[in-house]
């Protein structure tokens, strides 16, 4: 039987068994109207990647991402309105996802009206307009974790009553995808969702790992080609690194770079001659006439024509193996920093393994998760080949 607080304005049965069965029977009947009130019900507790157990007495109805790029998340386990239990976010995928954005405040205008906040890792989060929200909850990616657990932003919102929660698609998503997605979906009472997604991608990954062959090609991943104006910017062994790893790569950067990201410098890149160089894009050519369109508003046709003159442009480029065999590909930026990663795994292991994973269809699951759990449609692209003929 539920749960339920106490009922203080109802009129005492009188004594006799048939009365306490009546009372029993209108306590079921009224258990789902309860369940909407604050109460005992809505009482949430978690255990987030920071390793820290945090209760949320009221449950989440008001919330403020302290990462924008949640929304991806949330979107796939409330895609009947993922703006809904928000109050607040930060603004980085208004500033840098805008085709995103677009197709999101078209479908849901409410979403203007969220407050806006900075960076936390660089210390760009009001303190003072979180407290004046007086949300349920604070949702802070793990990397913001050392600069609030050093800084005086958390024990302030914690004196304040406020939760705080971190989760990780960032540094270590190869491991923190799944219980990231699980908290979640216990956050925003959608559990059923989470486990859906999180199926979805462990069947998707299962697929790739079974057909694997020994060898590994050696693969350069350059992170936002183009938008600024030097070679290379990079990322070590986990996030996009991880990807390589998962779909039979070698990333020739893991022990160049000790973090996440950094960058590499251009006589290095070429004294290693990859097989293999995938870059990613966004809709960042407002930024940089040079970057790399890739998203929902761009066409396989204008990425290519991208990298061609990247490529071209480059110092020594032209000579790489992996340019000479046409082994230039690119990516959608955001699947670094969201659930939907294992797409990126299909795609990729089908560039570098072409007979091995030659059934796999990442494009047909790229369209089944748009349908099965986002609210948005698959039109645009998110990876092209420098070679129209590469599988």
């Amino acid at each position: 039987m539920p749960s339920f607080p106490p009922q203080r304005h109802i009129r005492r049965p009188p004594p006799g068994w048939s009365s306490l069965v009546v009372g029993l029977i209108w306590l079921l009947l009224s258990g789902s109207a309860l369940a909407d009130s604050p109460g005992a019900s809505d009482r949430v507790t978690v255990t987030d990647l920071a390793g820290r157990e945090v209760t949320l007495p009221h449950g989440a109805r008001r919330v403020i991402l302290g990462e924008g790029r949640l929304l991806y998340t949330l979107a796939a386990l409330r895609p009947e309105d993922p703006f809904a239990p928000l109050v607040g976010w930060r603004d980085e995928l208004k500033r840098f996802d805008r085709d995103v954005w677009a197709r999101y405040r078209a479908r849901f205008p409410h979403a203007e009206s969220l407050a806006t906040f900075g960076k936390a890792a660089n210390g760009e989060f009001s303190i003072e307009q979180a407290l004046a929200l007086e949300p349920d909850a604070i949702v802070f990616d793990l990397a913001a974790w050392p600069a609030l657990r050093d800084g005086p932003a958390l024990p302030v919102l914690e004196a304040a009553g406020i939760p705080v929660v971190f989760v990780d698609f960032l540094t270590q998503p190869d491991q923190h995808i799944a219980p990231s997605v699980r908290l979640l979906g216990q956050l925003f009472a959608a559990e059923k969702r989470a486990e859906a997604l999180l199926t979805l991608r462990q069947e998707s990954l299962e697929a790739v790992a079974d057909r694997l062959p020994d060898t590994r090609p050696r693969v350069l991943v350059e992170t936002a080609a183009g938008l600024h104006p030097e070679c290379c910017r990079s990322v070590g062994d986990d996030n996009l690194g991880r990807v390589v790893r998962l779909a039979g790569g070698d990333n020739i950067a893991a022990e160049q770079i000790p973090g996440v990201f950094g960058r590499l410098h251009p006589e290095w890149v070429l004294a290693e001659n990859p097989d293999v160089i995938v870059m990613t894009g966004g809709d960042w050519q407002d930024l940089s006439e040079a970057a790399i369109p890739l998203g929902y508003d761009a066409s396989v046709s204008e990425a290519r024509e991208a990298m061609r003159a990247l490529t071209e442009a480059r110092l020594g480029w032209p000579e790489l193996t992996a340019v000479r065999a046409g082994r230039v590909h690119a990516l959608w930026h955001q699947f670094y920093n969201t659930p939907y990663q294992f797409i990126a795994v299909q795609r990729l292991a089908k560039w570098l393994h072409p007979q091995a994973m030659a059934d796999l269809e990442p494009e047909a699951l790229w369209r089944h998760l748009h349908e099965a759990f986002l609210p948005l449609s698959t039109e645009g692209a998110f990876w092209a080949t420098l070679e129209e003929a590469s599988p």
